[in-house]
């Protein structure tokens, strides 16, 4: 991937030497991939700035996308698009349709920006496929509660910064209960009508029951994109939106 392909015809041998590699292809498939591809182009190539958003479609989850949609698209002649709202493309069952409509878009995203709760589904397979060298420096990263921003205790004297601190604890705490139990009491200590039950049905609205956890392979790869600062940590919906300041 030396360089973006610049035109259909380009952009058809790049899918099909290094996407399809070990693929042949029947004349109707190449025929129908070139039209999708010249279609591709025309909508996406121009001069307006295009972000390519991923992350995990499942719900809750995909409400960060969504606010994450709002805020680019809110920029001066800009597009931001998920992969779903996309035209599918219509060849033979044995063609990774959906690995070819991926590179598709994010070979002519101006940034990728790439929302990160867990570390299961979808959005793995994706921070995978970006680490390709031609769109990994347009990819910027956000993971949630990656750093903890929270865990000094006298910042939590209001609902806001306690539901927040039991966000981080989600990702971070070794004995959860026992951790939640604790920033209630805190809570109460501080006038805060918030009781145990009311951190764990935030945790559930949050996380729709998923238990957020990062593997190390994940998190190594952190290391990679921190370094390149392209790798932003958020807790709540209000600072991702601040952090997506960061995508030019």
């Amino acid at each position: 991937m030396e360089k973006i392909p610049e035109n259909a015809e380009e952009l058809t041998d790049f899918i099909l030497d290094d996407v399809l590699y070990g693929l042949e292809l029947d004349p109707v498939d190449s025929e129908r991939l070139l039209s999708y591809m010249r279609e591709r182009h025309e909508h996406l190539f121009g001069p307006h700035s295009t972000y390519f958003v991923l992350g995990s479609y499942d719900s809750p989850f995909k409400y960060r996308l969504d606010e994450t949609l709002d805020v680019l698209n809110r920029r001066h002649d800009a597009y931001a698009y998920l992969l779903a709202t996309q035209p599918d493309l219509d060849v033979s069952d044995d063609i990774p349709d959906l690995k070819v409509k991926f590179f598709l878009h994010a070979l002519y995203a101006d940034s990728i920006p790439l929302i990160l709760e867990h570390d299961t589904g979808g959005a793995v397979a994706e921070f995978g496929r970006v680490e390709r060298p031609r769109l990994l420096e347009r990819t910027y990263l956000f993971p949630r509660a990656q750093e903890e921003h929270y865990s000094d205790e006298s910042l939590l004297t209001t609902e806001d910064t306690v539901l927040a601190r039991v966000v981080e604890l989600a990702y971070h705490a070794d004995d959860l209960d026992e951790e939640l139990a604790a920033i209630a009491e805190h809570a109460r200590d501080h006038g805060l009508n918030i009781s145990t039950q009311d951190l764990e049905s935030y945790l559930e609205t949050e996380f729709g029951g998923h238990t957020p956890s990062y593997s190390g392979v994940i998190t190594d790869s952190l290391v990679h994109l921190e370094s390149l600062n392209q790798c932003f940590s958020w807790t709540t919906t209000e600072e991702l939106e601040e952090q997506l300041s960061n995508v030019p």
